[in-house]
């Protein structure tokens, strides 16, 4: 029973990569060390790759394969900071560059291997590193990726604690 319900899980996470969002495949860090350094990739930041990578994370981990949450942090935070200028605010309109959106990606994946490790200072290092140092990258963007990474590990740590 065990065997069957752990291929069930796995099928299902293969599945919803495979026929909704294959952009979900892999960890995405690789990919959003090129989307920094200005290779754009179609199908690496969207809605539908968000929720694919998020619950085929889960149920390939409730079946049983080994997998950690690092690399998969990296991308769906990647995501959700692009995402987040598409809000439907008339002063985010400001921010829908190239550059910005960069800059936005960086805080997001730092944010992400922040929330896996615990650690902001962790984040921006790794932010800085994948982005290997670009035009794009300045100390007030530095300043910025410490203080995101912080508020998510000041807040992770909060519901932790609840």
């Amino acid at each position: 029973m065990y065997i069957a319900l752990s291929f069930v899980l796995i099928l299902i996470a293969v599945l919803l990569t495979h026929k909704v969002a294959p952009g979900a495949a892999g960890s995405g860090v690789a990919e959003a060390g090129a989307y920094l350094n200005g290779v754009i990739y179609p199908n690496y930041i969207s809605i539908s790759i968000y929720f694919v990578k998020f619950f085929g994370v889960v149920f390939a981990v409730a079946g049983g394969l080994c997998g950690g949450k690092e690399g998969p942090l990296v991308h769906l935070g990647s995501i959700l900071g692009v995402l987040i200028l598409y809000v439907p605010m008339r002063w985010l309109r400001y921010f829908r560059n190239d550059v910005e959106k960069r800059k936005f990606m960086a805080m997001g994946l730092a944010t992400g291997i922040s929330a896996a490790f615990g650690a902001p200072i962790g984040g921006s290092l790794f932010a800085y590193e994948l982005s290997k140092p670009n035009t794009f990258w300045t100390l007030n963007l530095t300043w910025r990726v410490f203080f995101a990474s912080s508020i998510c590990v000041f807040f992770l740590n909060i519901f932790k604690a609840i």
